[in-house]
């Protein structure tokens, strides 16, 4: 009778590593705050690359502004196919550190995962979206359940599960609790 075989996450990424005769994407680490250089340069010795942004709120000299940043620092991914591609260049590509690399050889990122995060990245010219956080004291709009639609002012938040917020009905303040998910910033 045989036994059955469970492959690990080492045995599946050596076998990744072996079969992939069509085009594969890997990862590649590049100099800090020079992923963008390093995607430019990339592209011009005719590779593929896909850079994921995403855009936030950061505080900048007192302000708040928002950004555009990569989502990953110091990662971007590129399409490959090894044995036919010379990969040699990459490592001294402006901007590029190198392939990463598990036991001296470059492993491929499974391309659902780079599909995935392609489709998240499209549907915003490109960048993705990240939420704003909740800070205490800001003003939120409730989503989904009875106070759906009524904006409160957040007073803590218990982790990550659950926040209390100050709810104004009917001319008096109520504190109530509710789960964080249901709650957006009020811009």
């Amino acid at each position: 009778m045989p036994v059955p075989v469970m492959l690990t996450l080492e045995n599946r990424l050596s076998d990744s590593s072996q079969a992939c005769p069509a085009p594969c994407w890997f990862a590649v680490f590049s100099k800090p705050r020079r992923e963008v250089e390093a995607t430019e340069q990339l592209e011009r010795q005719g590779f593929t690359t896909f850079l994921p942004r995403v855009r936030a709120r950061r505080r900048l000299r007192g302000q708040w502004r928002e950004v555009v940043e990569p989502m990953f620092p110091r990662y971007l991914f590129l399409q490959a196919t090894l044995g036919e591609d010379n990969l040699a260049p990459i490592r001294s590509t402006r901007g590029v550190v190198g392939l990463v690399r598990f036991g001296g050889e470059p492993r491929p990122v499974p391309d659902a995962l780079i599909a995935e995060l392609q489709r998240l990245c499209a549907a915003s010219d490109g960048t993705l979206d990240l939420p704003e956080p909740l800070v205490p004291g800001s003003r939120v709009r409730i989503l989904e359940g009875p106070f759906a639609g009524y904006e409160a002012e957040l007073l803590s938040q218990d982790g990550e599960r659950r926040a209390q917020v100050l709810l104004t009905m009917l001319g008096k303040s109520h504190a109530v609790q509710m789960p964080v998910d249901i709650l957006t910033p009020v811009r």
